[in-house]
């Protein structure tokens, strides 16, 4: 009889679980559901970074269709009226102590073929706005939207601005007709491209995280922070970031093609600014802040950027309406901090080649 009752009292002690197990089970599920969780937003943030990239590979596409027909009407007998009135403007605005843009008196000699590119510039620049400096004429239809609350291109909105440049970039390539090519119309995208999040009542393009892209139109200053006009001051460390495959450093003696406007390449603009003794100046300033005026930094090069600031909503660029930061021009935040490198471009698809 002892003996069972022995037998039963070592029966009955051993058949709970030790504290220590129990802490290992639940350890290991805890483990698990962290685990789980990892996966599960990880799987979530590769979908939405999927959606960005098709986003804007889309908006790329329909920019560069809109680029290609404004460069052949400018290059057709139908722009001729057009540049001519431009190029007229200038003149008159060069010329004018009244204005921002007075040159001196030397602006009346400035060739014609110069003042052709800076009409090109001008006319791009009405034709691609970023913010409400750009162009008077888009701003007002944008505003005469149905359902508009605030003012196109404020910066006074609920999200103090972020929204701005994607707003001008939504509404040119949907619904803005020009150069004899119809906008797209605003069925090309989807319900989760196009949002209003600042409830303004106009909308704009966004990433797969709900937030808006950002469009630079002349982004110079990612190029040559500096703002310099002479063949020196490149960054290709941070510019690219946004821009994948950037020609390498070339050799002493060569000509370095990132100094090169694409609407200058023969560097016309930087003889007439040589020969009139530094006129330009004022239209192509190197200092920190940005006029309506002005155009992108003399000899740089430069292609549109939409950007998608990426998981963590970091941008690393002064935003797209800043003038005083010159924002417009994709001047950089620096130093450059990590977040950027998970930025979306339509220049680099994911920014730092991941």
């Amino acid at each position: 009889m002892r003996r069972l009752v022995n037998h039963q009292s070592v029966r009955s002690r051993r058949s709970g679980f030790t504290i220590v197990e129990l802490l290992m089970v639940v350890g290991i599920l805890l483990f698990l559901i962290a685990t789980s969780a990892f996966v599960v937003r990880n799987i979530g943030n590769k979908a939405r970074e999927k959606a960005t990239l098709a986003t804007i590979v889309k908006i790329n596409g329909m920019l560069n269709q809109r680029i290609q027909a404004f460069q052949r009407y400018l290059d057709s007998s139908r722009s001729t009226k057009d540049l001519q009135q431009q190029v007229n403007l200038n003149y008159a605005l060069f010329s004018d102590p009244m204005k921002a843009t007075y040159l001196g008196k030397k602006a009346t000699v400035i060739s014609r073929p110069v003042m052709e590119i800076l009409a090109r510039k001008d006319l791009f620049r009405q034709n691609f706005p970023q913010y409400i400096g750009d162009s008077s004429d888009v701003t007002a239809k944008m505003n005469a939207l149905p359902g508009v609350s605030g003012a196109a291109g404020s910066e006074l909105t609920s999200d103090g601005g972020l929204s701005i440049s994607s707003e001008y970039l939504y509404y040119v390539l949907t619904q803005y007709d020009a150069f004899g090519a119809a906008a797209a119309g605003e069925d090309a995208f989807n319900a989760s491209e196009v949002a209003d999040t600042d409830g303004d009542g106009l909308k704009e393009f966004v990433d797969g995280w709900g937030r808006p892209l950002r469009f630079y139109r002349w982004p110079t200053r990612l190029f040559k922070p500096n703002g310099s006009s002479d063949h020196s001051g490149i960054d290709r460390t941070t510019a690219s970031i946004f821009f994948s495959g950037l020609p390498a450093q070339p050799a002493l003696n060569e000509i370095d093609p990132l100094n090169i406007d694409p609407d200058d390449p023969l560097g016309r603009i930087q003889h007439e600014d040589d020969r009139l003794g530094g006129l330009f100046l004022l239209l192509f300033d190197s200092s920190t802040s940005y006029a309506s005026y002005k155009y992108g930094t003399m000899n740089t090069f430069w292609m549109p950027l939409v950007v998608s600031a990426g998981e963590d909503g970091i941008l690393g660029l002064y935003e797209p309406f800043n003038t005083a930061s010159n924002g417009v021009l994709a001047y950089p935040i620096l130093p450059t901090v990590e977040g950027v490198f998970d930025n979306i471009t339509n220049h680099n698809q994911r920014a730092g080649g991941r």
